[in-house]
């Protein structure tokens, strides 16, 4: 189960964010491959009802990467055929790299092109496996941050079913 933090936009205009923390029963190694190798992200990196289509990662500071997921976070009967092959976008940037402990990247959907957001992604050897604790901010709204937070959690349990133990 992952426990999850809010912050609210405080009066000095710093930015909204959210903090997620789950313990995967997977190695440290294996968690950060699931980040970082294409062949097992297209295994978990889609959330809700959509469906991976593709990722372009260049997993070094500076690299930039692109993450493609088609169809609704949310489907629901009487979607439209549009709306079932409608694609969405993730691009970024990282910003910093530390093989199995961390990763930190630029997050800009194409659903909120205007918005570019920042991704902390913290791994430590636990008992039991590995926690991943993932820090979101900088989100221009509350309602995109809280629209992430669906989004994460999602995330969170694709990935504990793509690799765990």
């Amino acid at each position: 189960m992952a426990t999850l933090e809010l912050e609210q936009k405080k009066n000095d205009g710093s930015a909204l964010k959210l903090e997620l923390t789950r313990v995967i029963r997977a190695s440290r190694a294996r968690v950060y491959e699931a980040w970082t190798r294409p062949e097992i992200l297209q295994r978990w990196h889609a959330p809700g009802d959509m469906n991976f289509v593709s990722a372009t990662l260049d997993v070094r500071e500076g690299g930039v990467y692109e993450v493609l997921s088609q169809g609704m976070m949310c489907a629901k009967e009487g979607m439209t055929e549009e709306e079932r092959k409608r694609q969405v976008a993730v691009r970024g940037e990282y910003l910093r790299v530390i093989p199995n402990e961390l990763l930190q990247f630029t997050w800009n959907g194409s659903w909120a092109p205007t918005e570019t957001s920042m991704v902390t992604v913290f791994l430590r050897d636990v008992e039991g496996g590995t926690e991943i604790r993932l820090r979101h901010e900088q989100f221009a709204t509350e309602a995109s941050r809280d629209g992430h937070v669906m989004g994460w959690e999602s995330l969170f349990g694709k990935l504990a079913a793509a690799i765990e133990d």
